[in-house]
Order: C-alpha cells, then sequence, then structure tokens
C-alpha cells in the first residue's frame, strides 16, 4: 500500500542518537566558599535589603533594582534604581545605557552613594 507520492510504509522510527553528557558546574574554589559563609556576606545582604526598600535615586519610583556599582564592586556599595533607570533598553538615561552620561546627569558614584547613606541612616 502506497501514498500519494508512491512511498511506501515509513516503518518504525529509528532510535535517538544517545544524549551528550551535560558538562559539570564548576565547583566552588576555597576562597569562593569561605566569603559565601562570612559575616561579611551576610553584612552585605542586609546592606542590600535595605538599600531595595528605597525608592529609586532618580525618580522616587518604588519598584527598584539594587544596582551594584563598580571599581571595587562590593554588596555595601549599592544604589537603588527603578528598571527605567537601570536598565539599557529603556534607552537614554539609564545606567547601562551609558554610565557616563547617567553620571553627568545624576552625580558621581560616591555622591550616589553618599545619597543612599543619607537615606538608610537620616540624621537627627
Amino acid at each position: 500500500m502506497n501514498d500519494l507520492a508512491q512511498r511506501g510504509p515509513l516503518g518504525q522510527k529509528q532510535p535517538k542518537p544517545p544524549k551528550k553528557p551535560r558538562k559539570r558546574l564548576p565547583k566552588l574554589s576555597a576562597k569562593r566558599k569561605a566569603y559565601l559563609a562570612s559575616p561579611e556576606r551576610e553584612e552585605g545582604k542586609a546592606h542590600m535589603a535595605r538599600v531595595a526598600e528605597l525608592p529609586c535615586l532618580v525618580c522616587g519610583a518604588w519598584i527598584v533594582e539594587v544596582h551594584h556599582l563598580p571599581y571595587p564592586r562590593s554588596d555595601m556599595r549599592v544604589i537603588p534604581l527603578c528598571p527605567r533607570h537601570h536598565r539599557r533598553e529603556y534607552g537614554a538615561g539609564a545606567y547601562h545605557r551609558s554610565r557616563r552620561a547617567f553620571n553627568d546627569m545624576h552625580g558621581s558614584d560616591d555622591e550616589l552613594l553618599a545619597r543612599v547613606a543619607a537615606m538608610i541612616c537620616p540624621r537627627l
């Protein structure tokens, strides 16, 4: 019995070739393991949680992403930015679109960190 193209039956499916084994995730270095278990890491997580509760430094929006500032990168050097002022796909004015332009408009990284510190611990 043939189909319209005059081909015979296809028969059984051929077995799939065996899958390649997945690459194993790299093991954590001793230095990384020590950092993840350190009190410094816990302090950094607590600080980032406090920063995440702040409004955006630029527009005051309440849904924020915690942005790590570079040089030196640390969990203590973070600022709250809304997605519009953080991500590059939102265009001009976003930190990841042009860091230099963002700093020209809103202040240097150190000035932004000082504003965050003032928001977390306002002077009485």
